[in-house]
């Protein structure tokens, strides 16, 4: 899928970073919210503040709720495997790994996306390159899953776990990727994100209730100023922001640039665990990394399924 070109404007460009930097440094958001909060409450509290702030852009902007329930189940479906699984993942694997290793696999959502496409009978026939590609990638991702961690590491219950619930989180964004191409050409962009990210709502209120639920007033009075902060950006500017712009993005300069991102957001995330948490990544993280963007460099040309939506 084509879109428009961005050459001859620097604002496609500006908003390319911008969402990098919004992804990017999500993970980080989640690791800082995980010293105060559960998995379920992260995972909510995202999507209920980015839910809010999505459905009062959709009244602003007076568009239209889509009344099909087909298309209602199509954002539930979005919601499921895009939004509110990878959402509850990240979060168990913020109790048990650095944010710089979670970014780290989001390197294989396109990959992943790739083969999912093909499962389906949505990418480009099969090549030696894009055979190639998909190898190298996955070849990153086997090593950074087994990435061992410095002496220096801050305490991690089970590094590699948390590893694996991060690229399981990545293969849920490569779902949500092949179900809403359609949903966006029939509703928009910006009432997909919206419709899903309240049914994401909706889905998460039961893990939520289940891993502890409302905590008292009590209790959120004496909860550190960090992860409280941490928690309302990464609703309002990692989730809800990011979308909206991302899909403005698409709008002016076509989905196959917008996917530039996928390239960026994995280094952004690792450094910004380095620097904001002294999160420690060893030569064996940015080869696994290098690795990864290798093989979407390479299937990127030879299948359309890594030139479409892959949100976190």
């Amino acid at each position: 899928m084509r879109g428009p070109s961005p050459t001859g404007s620097p604002l496609p460009y500006a908003m390319l970073v911008f969402v990098s930097l919004l992804w990017g440094s999500s993970f980080l958001c989640i690791k800082i919210s995980s010293q105060a909060f559960d998995p379920g409450s992260i995972a909510f509290g995202r999507t209920g503040i980015a839910a809010a702030a999505l459905v009062v852009a959709a009244l602003a902007m007076r568009l239209r709720w889509p009344r099909a329930p087909r298309l209602w189940g199509q954002m539930a479906a979005l919601a499921l495997f895009s939004q509110a699984l990878p959402f509850l993942l990240l979060g168990v694997a913020a109790h048990l790994t650095t944010s710089a290793d979670m970014a780290l696999m989001m390197g294989g959502a396109p990959i992943f996306t790739f083969l999912i496409a093909r499962l389906f009978g949505l990418g480009e026939a099969w090549n030696p390159r894009a055979a190639l590609g998909l190898a190298l990638g996955l070849v990153g991702v086997v090593v950074s899953l087994g990435a061992p961690l410095a002496a220096a590491a801050p305490a991690a219950g089970e590094p590699g776990l948390g590893r694996a619930l991060a690229a399981l989180a990545a293969l849920g964004f490569a779902a949500g990727a092949v179900i809403s191409r359609s949903l966006s050409r029939e509703i928009g962009p910006t009432m997909s994100a919206a419709g899903s990210m309240l049914a994401s709502a909706a889905l998460l209120i039961g893990p939520w209730l289940a891993l502890g639920g409302s905590p008292s007033p009590e209790a959120l009075a004496t909860t550190p100023f960090a992860p409280l902060a941490a928690l309302l950006a990464l609703g309002l500017v990692n989730t809800a922001l990011a979308y909206f712009v991302y899909f403005r993005l698409i709008a002016s300069a076509g989905a196959t640039f917008a996917a530039l991102n996928n390239y960026i957001v994995p280094v952004l995330g690792m450094i910004a665990g380095a620097l904001a948490l002294g999160e420690p990544v060893g030569a064996s993280s940015w080869l696994g990394l290098a690795c990864v963007l290798g093989g979407v460099v390479l299937t990127g040309s030879a299948a359309n399924a890594a030139r479409v939506i892959v949100s976190r």
